[in-house]
């Protein structure tokens, strides 16, 4: 009996035992798939409540195509998705060209309010007596060498301002330069930019030189005694910009091949680096040191 009741007990705790075993491995199961579906769905609740950024308007930006599921949208601006990059180039350039000449335009507007230059009396614009000064200079350009060998040309270069722009002429140019100190820098800066596009920007005022007279011009002022005399007569500052921009045309001259007088202009780089690097009222000094250095290493390296 007592053998009996022991087998019945056995069989009830081997029971338990079994319900125990198969209840753990189901609670794991449920508690592993729990596990890995809650940060999900954490997720998704917390972006179904979160509100959309804020643009700099304060308004919501509107949702992009890869959160919302959508296939992305070209752009239809014609700038951004149309224009080859040749002619982005080409606008930039027109942009850049049209900047400079309303510069130099503004420039000869902004002289003729000036009381000085309407005390002289023109009889015109400004920009239209420029363009008769410059028609005159062209057509008579000096020799920017060769005052050593022909005494001619030394007479001719020395009285060669007077003879071709007259005393009008002279007093014009002195009186700018006088008055507008100041502003010379940046004013020197435009022009010398503007006259030096040559073809890549049409000459709609009309007054652009051919790069052949502004070689003969620079050379004339730093290579010829004649030059040399009518820049010393000016002031420092005057003298040191037409300079360092005279000597920078015929650093073209050099690039183009087109030197024709043979014209050295390294020893001039050396003296105005110097002279420059001594003189503290130019605004841009660092940027002519700089310039100079390049020009002079230039012409080191071909020596």
């Amino acid at each position: 009996m007592k053998k009996q009741k022991r087998k019945g007990v056995f069989w009830w705790v081997l029971l338990a035992i079994i319900l125990a075993i198969l209840l753990g491995y189901v609670l794991k199961k449920e508690l592993a798939r729990n596990h890995v579906a809650s940060p999900q769905k954490t997720t998704e609740q917390a972006r179904g409540k979160r509100p959309p950024l804020p643009t700099s308007s304060g308004k919501p930006a509107m949702p992009s195509a890869k959160a919302s599921g959508e296939a992305p949208k070209m752009p239809t601006s014609p700038s951004s998705a149309h224009t080859p990059a040749a002619s982005q180039q080409a606008k930039q350039k027109i942009d850049y060209c049209t900047q400079l000449e309303n510069d130099v335009r503004d420039f000869f507007s902004y002289l003729d309010r000036k009381p000085y230059i309407q005390h002289l009396e023109l009889g015109k614009s400004l920009l239209e007596y420029s363009r008769e000064m410059v028609r005159q200079l062209s057509a008579h350009p000096p020799v920017p060498a060769g005052e050593g060998i022909n005494p001619t040309i030394l007479t001719k270069n020395i009285y060669h301002l007077y003879r071709t722009l007259g005393l009008r002429g002279i007093r014009l140019v002195r009186e700018i330069l006088l008055n507008e100190q100041d502003s010379m820098e940046i004013n020197l800066d435009i022009l010398y930019r503007w006259v030096m596009e040559g073809d890549k920007c049409p000459d709609r005022l009309r007054l652009r030189p051919s790069f052949d007279v502004l070689y003969k011009y620079a050379g004339f002022l730093v290579n010829t005694i004649g030059g040399r005399a009518c820049l010393s007569r000016r002031d420092n500052r005057i003298r040191l910009l037409a300079t360092y921009y005279c000597l920078l045309i015929l650093h073209e001259a050099d690039r183009r091949g087109v030197n024709s007088y043979g014209i050295d202009i390294y020893p001039i780089v050396v003296s105005l680096k110097r002279e420059i690097s001594h003189y503290h009222d130019l605004e841009f000094q660092p940027e002519y040191l700089q310039k100079l250095t390049k020009l002079e290493n230039y012409y080191i390296e071909r020596r």
